[in-house]
């Protein structure tokens, strides 16, 4: 019994281990689906905000060219005269506060500007890429730059829009460049927009990229005070003179910790399944030796009344076969008891179990219904074979018991019953069975004892053995 006890531990510890992985192994690939789907959901929102934003910027940096290419308009109607200059700038700058100055430069005559005193030229930050952009122009067919980010003196960083001021000449039927607007915008506000505000209100980090000297993107326009995660999306802005660049990373909803705190929930939700798991297979077995204890005779080890009266119960309900009831009683044991002591008498019960049990197969039951009497379910038998198996049964009780320094012999009186030749009811059988037993000892009897009765009394050692402690 303590094997089977051991070998069910064993069993309820690896089926707990299995819900226990089972049941981390589903919480962790739902987890883990439902982080990659709130990421890949996020990163197609932050695509699309990306686009949206790159979309802007091009508009943006048209509205820029536009503004220039009024000026560049009044340069061609006004190819000696610079005095429209100052009012025209200043109407321009009014429209856009991101302005910080503008430059004519016409070919032959000194530069003018505005606000007055100002001079690219001068601002040895924006020295060198407007002496770039204007060598660009010159060299150009006419097309607008816009480049991004310069650095001025100050320390400010700054856009520079340039448009040449070109005209026709009929009689040489070329284009004659006369000289270029070049407007400077503060960053970021010159690319600020709805657009960027929305990504901003939605908590995206981001970086702006333009257009550097080498002609690489590394030269950041705007930028999130948080910096850039490590899965981002990028959208080109196409402007004037080259391409922008917008890198967004989606607002974190899970994060690194996503699957972090994924994996607790699996570990944990394994753990609470695997020990209910294991808390029910535990009850079970307490429940199942519970049932055991209670149908099973303390003394001899074997079944009780109970535990016939459920087995007689289940195997005529099943209507399976047939199988034999044989009733037992020992000879004399109020005898031994009284010659030789209770404990003798223990003795020869419990060695005439063993006995018993000895000669019965697998599929077969032996139970003690009182202080000497057995009853045997020899299942699935001819009654040649139950015949030879009941003589053995009495040959192996008779011999003698070797209690303490004495020999003890006893005999065997047993009686028959068979399902469903005699019967069909468990009471029945039993009650047969004990009067045919009766019968070989020259007791007759009306009826034999009914061992199933509810209100038979039970044994000395059951009473013992289920009193409270």
């Amino acid at each position: 019994m303590q094997k089977t006890k051991n070998s069910y531990g064993i069993y309820r510890w690896i089926i707990s281990c299995c819900v226990f992985f089972a049941v981390a192994a589903i919480f962790w690939a739902g987890f883990t689906a439902i982080v990659q789907y709130t990421a890949q959901e996020s990163m197609d929102q932050a695509r699309d905000a990306a686009d949206k934003y790159s979309t802007s910027l091009e508009l943006l940096t048209k509205d820029m060219v536009d503004g220039a290419g009024v000026m560049a308009d009044m340069a061609r109607k006004q190819r000696t005269n610079d005095s429209w200059f100052a009012s025209v700038a200043q109407s321009v700058a009014a429209q856009n506060v991101s302005i910080l100055g503008i430059q004519y430069t016409p070919l032959g005559r000194p530069p003018v500007s505005f606000p007055a005193g100002f001079s690219f030229g001068a601002d040895k930050g924006l020295v060198t890429a407007f002496t770039g952009l204007q060598n660009t122009v010159m060299a150009g067919d006419g097309t607008p730059l816009v480049f991004s980010p310069v650095v001025m003196q100050s320390g400010k960083s700054g856009v520079i829009t340039m448009t040449p001021v070109f005209v026709y000449n009929s009689r040489t039927q070329n284009f004659d460049y006369l000289g270029n607007i070049a407007v400077l915008r503060k960053l970021p506000e010159a690319v600020d927009c709805d657009a960027l505000k929305e990504i901003q209100e939605t908590g995206y980090s981001y970086v702006v990229y333009g257009n550097t000297a080498d002609g690489g993107n590394d030269g950041i326009i705007a930028r999130s005070d948080a910096e850039l995660g490590d899965n981002f999306v990028t959208a080109s802005a196409k402007v004037p003179g080259g391409y922008w660049q917008i890198r967004l990373s989606p607002v974190d909803t899970w994060g690194s910790n996503g699957k972090n705190i994924g994996l607790v929930i699996s570990l944990l939700a394994g753990f609470i399944l695997g020990g209910l798991v294991f808390w029910i297979l535990t009850l079970r077995q307490q429940r199942a030796e519970s049932r055991r204890i209670l149908r099973t005779d303390p003394l001899t080890k074997v079944g009780n009344r109970h535990g016939l009266k459920d087995t007689l119960t289940r195997l005529c309900h099943q209507l399976k076969g047939h199988f034999v009831v044989a009733c037992m009683d020992i000879d004399n044991l109020k005898g031994i008891n009284k010659t030789y002591g209770r404990k003798a008498g223990d003795a020869v019960l419990q060695e005439t179990a063993n006995r018993v049990t000895e000669c019965l197969k697998e599929d077969d039951r032996l139970f003690r219904v009182g202080d000497d009497s057995f009853v045997a379910i020899i299942d699935n038998e001819s009654l040649e074979g139950v015949s030879r198996r009941l003589d053995g049964i009495r040959q192996q009780v008779g011999r003698s018991f070797e209690v303490g320094n004495a020999d003890i012999k006893i005999s065997i009186e047993v009686g028959c019953s068979a399902f469903p030749m005699d019967s069909r009811s468990p009471r029945e059988l039993v009650m047969i069975a004990d009067q045919r037993m009766n019968v070989k000892r020259g007791i007759v009897l009306d009826e034999g004892t009914d061992w199933l009765a509810d209100d038979k009394p039970v044994l000395v050692e059951e009473m013992e053995e289920n009193k409270p402690q």
